[in-house]
């Protein structure tokens, strides 16, 4: 038939496709088989595929560890940062998309140039400020560290949906009653949905997985869980089924939300495009 490839060429696809899924899984599938080690298989020189499967490691991270704590603060910390970076990006966002401001390109780049910004060239000021105001180890510094952080991607994410929407179809609510306000709610909004989980899931994953500010800002009251891995790794040895169990719980929740907002992300960062 016309238009349809070859076999040849659909069993290379799907092979390569299967080969690029087993080499960056296998590290994955390789922590959740430490996780379910005893410490002595874990340290086997020759890694052992046949073993008795333990849930030791689980319970001693979440109980004894308290592992849970350090996993609710990540939660906290990344989920509220998240809405605050699709909130005030929307705010930035929609007036430069919508309305033709005098010197936006400048700041749209000015802003992007804020996400290129190595962390490590800035973290010394930052310490030395939060440290002046009293918000080391406090929930305050780490959620607004990540909502500036994130903010120039939710922001360019979410330029490029609004640039997307037709300006008819604010006009035709205005006409219908609506003001300003109601029509970006009632109207844009659910039109941007998919950029809007799009925006969400990327800000939260970058929250959720960020190591450098949340260790050296944070301390035992607000430690994250990227953080606590640190805990497993000691001079006199690394607890590696502990390590893994705790990168398995750290790794879910995410690949969970990813693999319920998938259809969503990919249509939103599709449609996002940003058009020249």
């Amino acid at each position: 038939m016309i238009g349809r490839k070859p076999v040849s060429l659909r069993i290379t696809n799907h092979t390569i496709v299967i080969i690029a899924l087993i080499f960056f899984m296998f590290p994955v599938l390789w922590m959740l088989l430490t996780s379910l080690k005893n410490q002595i298989d874990a340290f086997t020189t020759v890694p052992k595929w046949t073993f008795a499967v333990t849930f030791d490691n689980y319970q001693t991270v979440l109980i004894e560890r308290d592992f849970l704590k350090y996993l609710l603060n990540s939660l906290y910390v990344s989920a509220l940062s998240t809405v605050l970076a699709v909130m005030l990006g929307s705010g930035i966002a929609y007036p430069f998309a919508r309305y033709k401001l005098k010197g936006a390109n400048h700041v749209l780049t000015w802003i992007l140039t804020l996400r290129i910004v190595p962390p490590i060239v800035s973290i010394l000021p930052i310490y030395l400020l939060f440290s002046n105001v009293g918000l080391l180890d406090s929930y305050t510094s780490l959620i607004l560290m990540y909502t500036f952080m994130n903010l120039p991607l939710a922001t360019w994410l979410l330029y490029g949906f609004f640039k997307d929407i037709p300006g008819e179809i604010e006009e035709s609510a205005l006409v219908d009653g609506c003001n300003r306000f109601t029509a970006f709610f009632r109207v844009v909004f659910p039109i941007i949905g998919p950029g809007l989980v799009s925006a969400g899931l990327l800000s939260f994953i970058f929250a959720w997985n960020e190591f450098l500010f949340a260790n050296i800002l944070s301390g035992p009251t607000v430690r994250t869980a990227p953080v606590g891995l640190n805990e497993y790794a000691t001079p006199v040895s690394v607890l590696w089924g502990q390590i893994a169990a705790a990168g398995t719980m750290i790794v879910l929740p995410i690949a969970i939300i990813t693999i319920i907002l998938q259809r969503k992300m990919v249509s939103g960062l599709t449609m996002g495009a940003v058009k020249g």
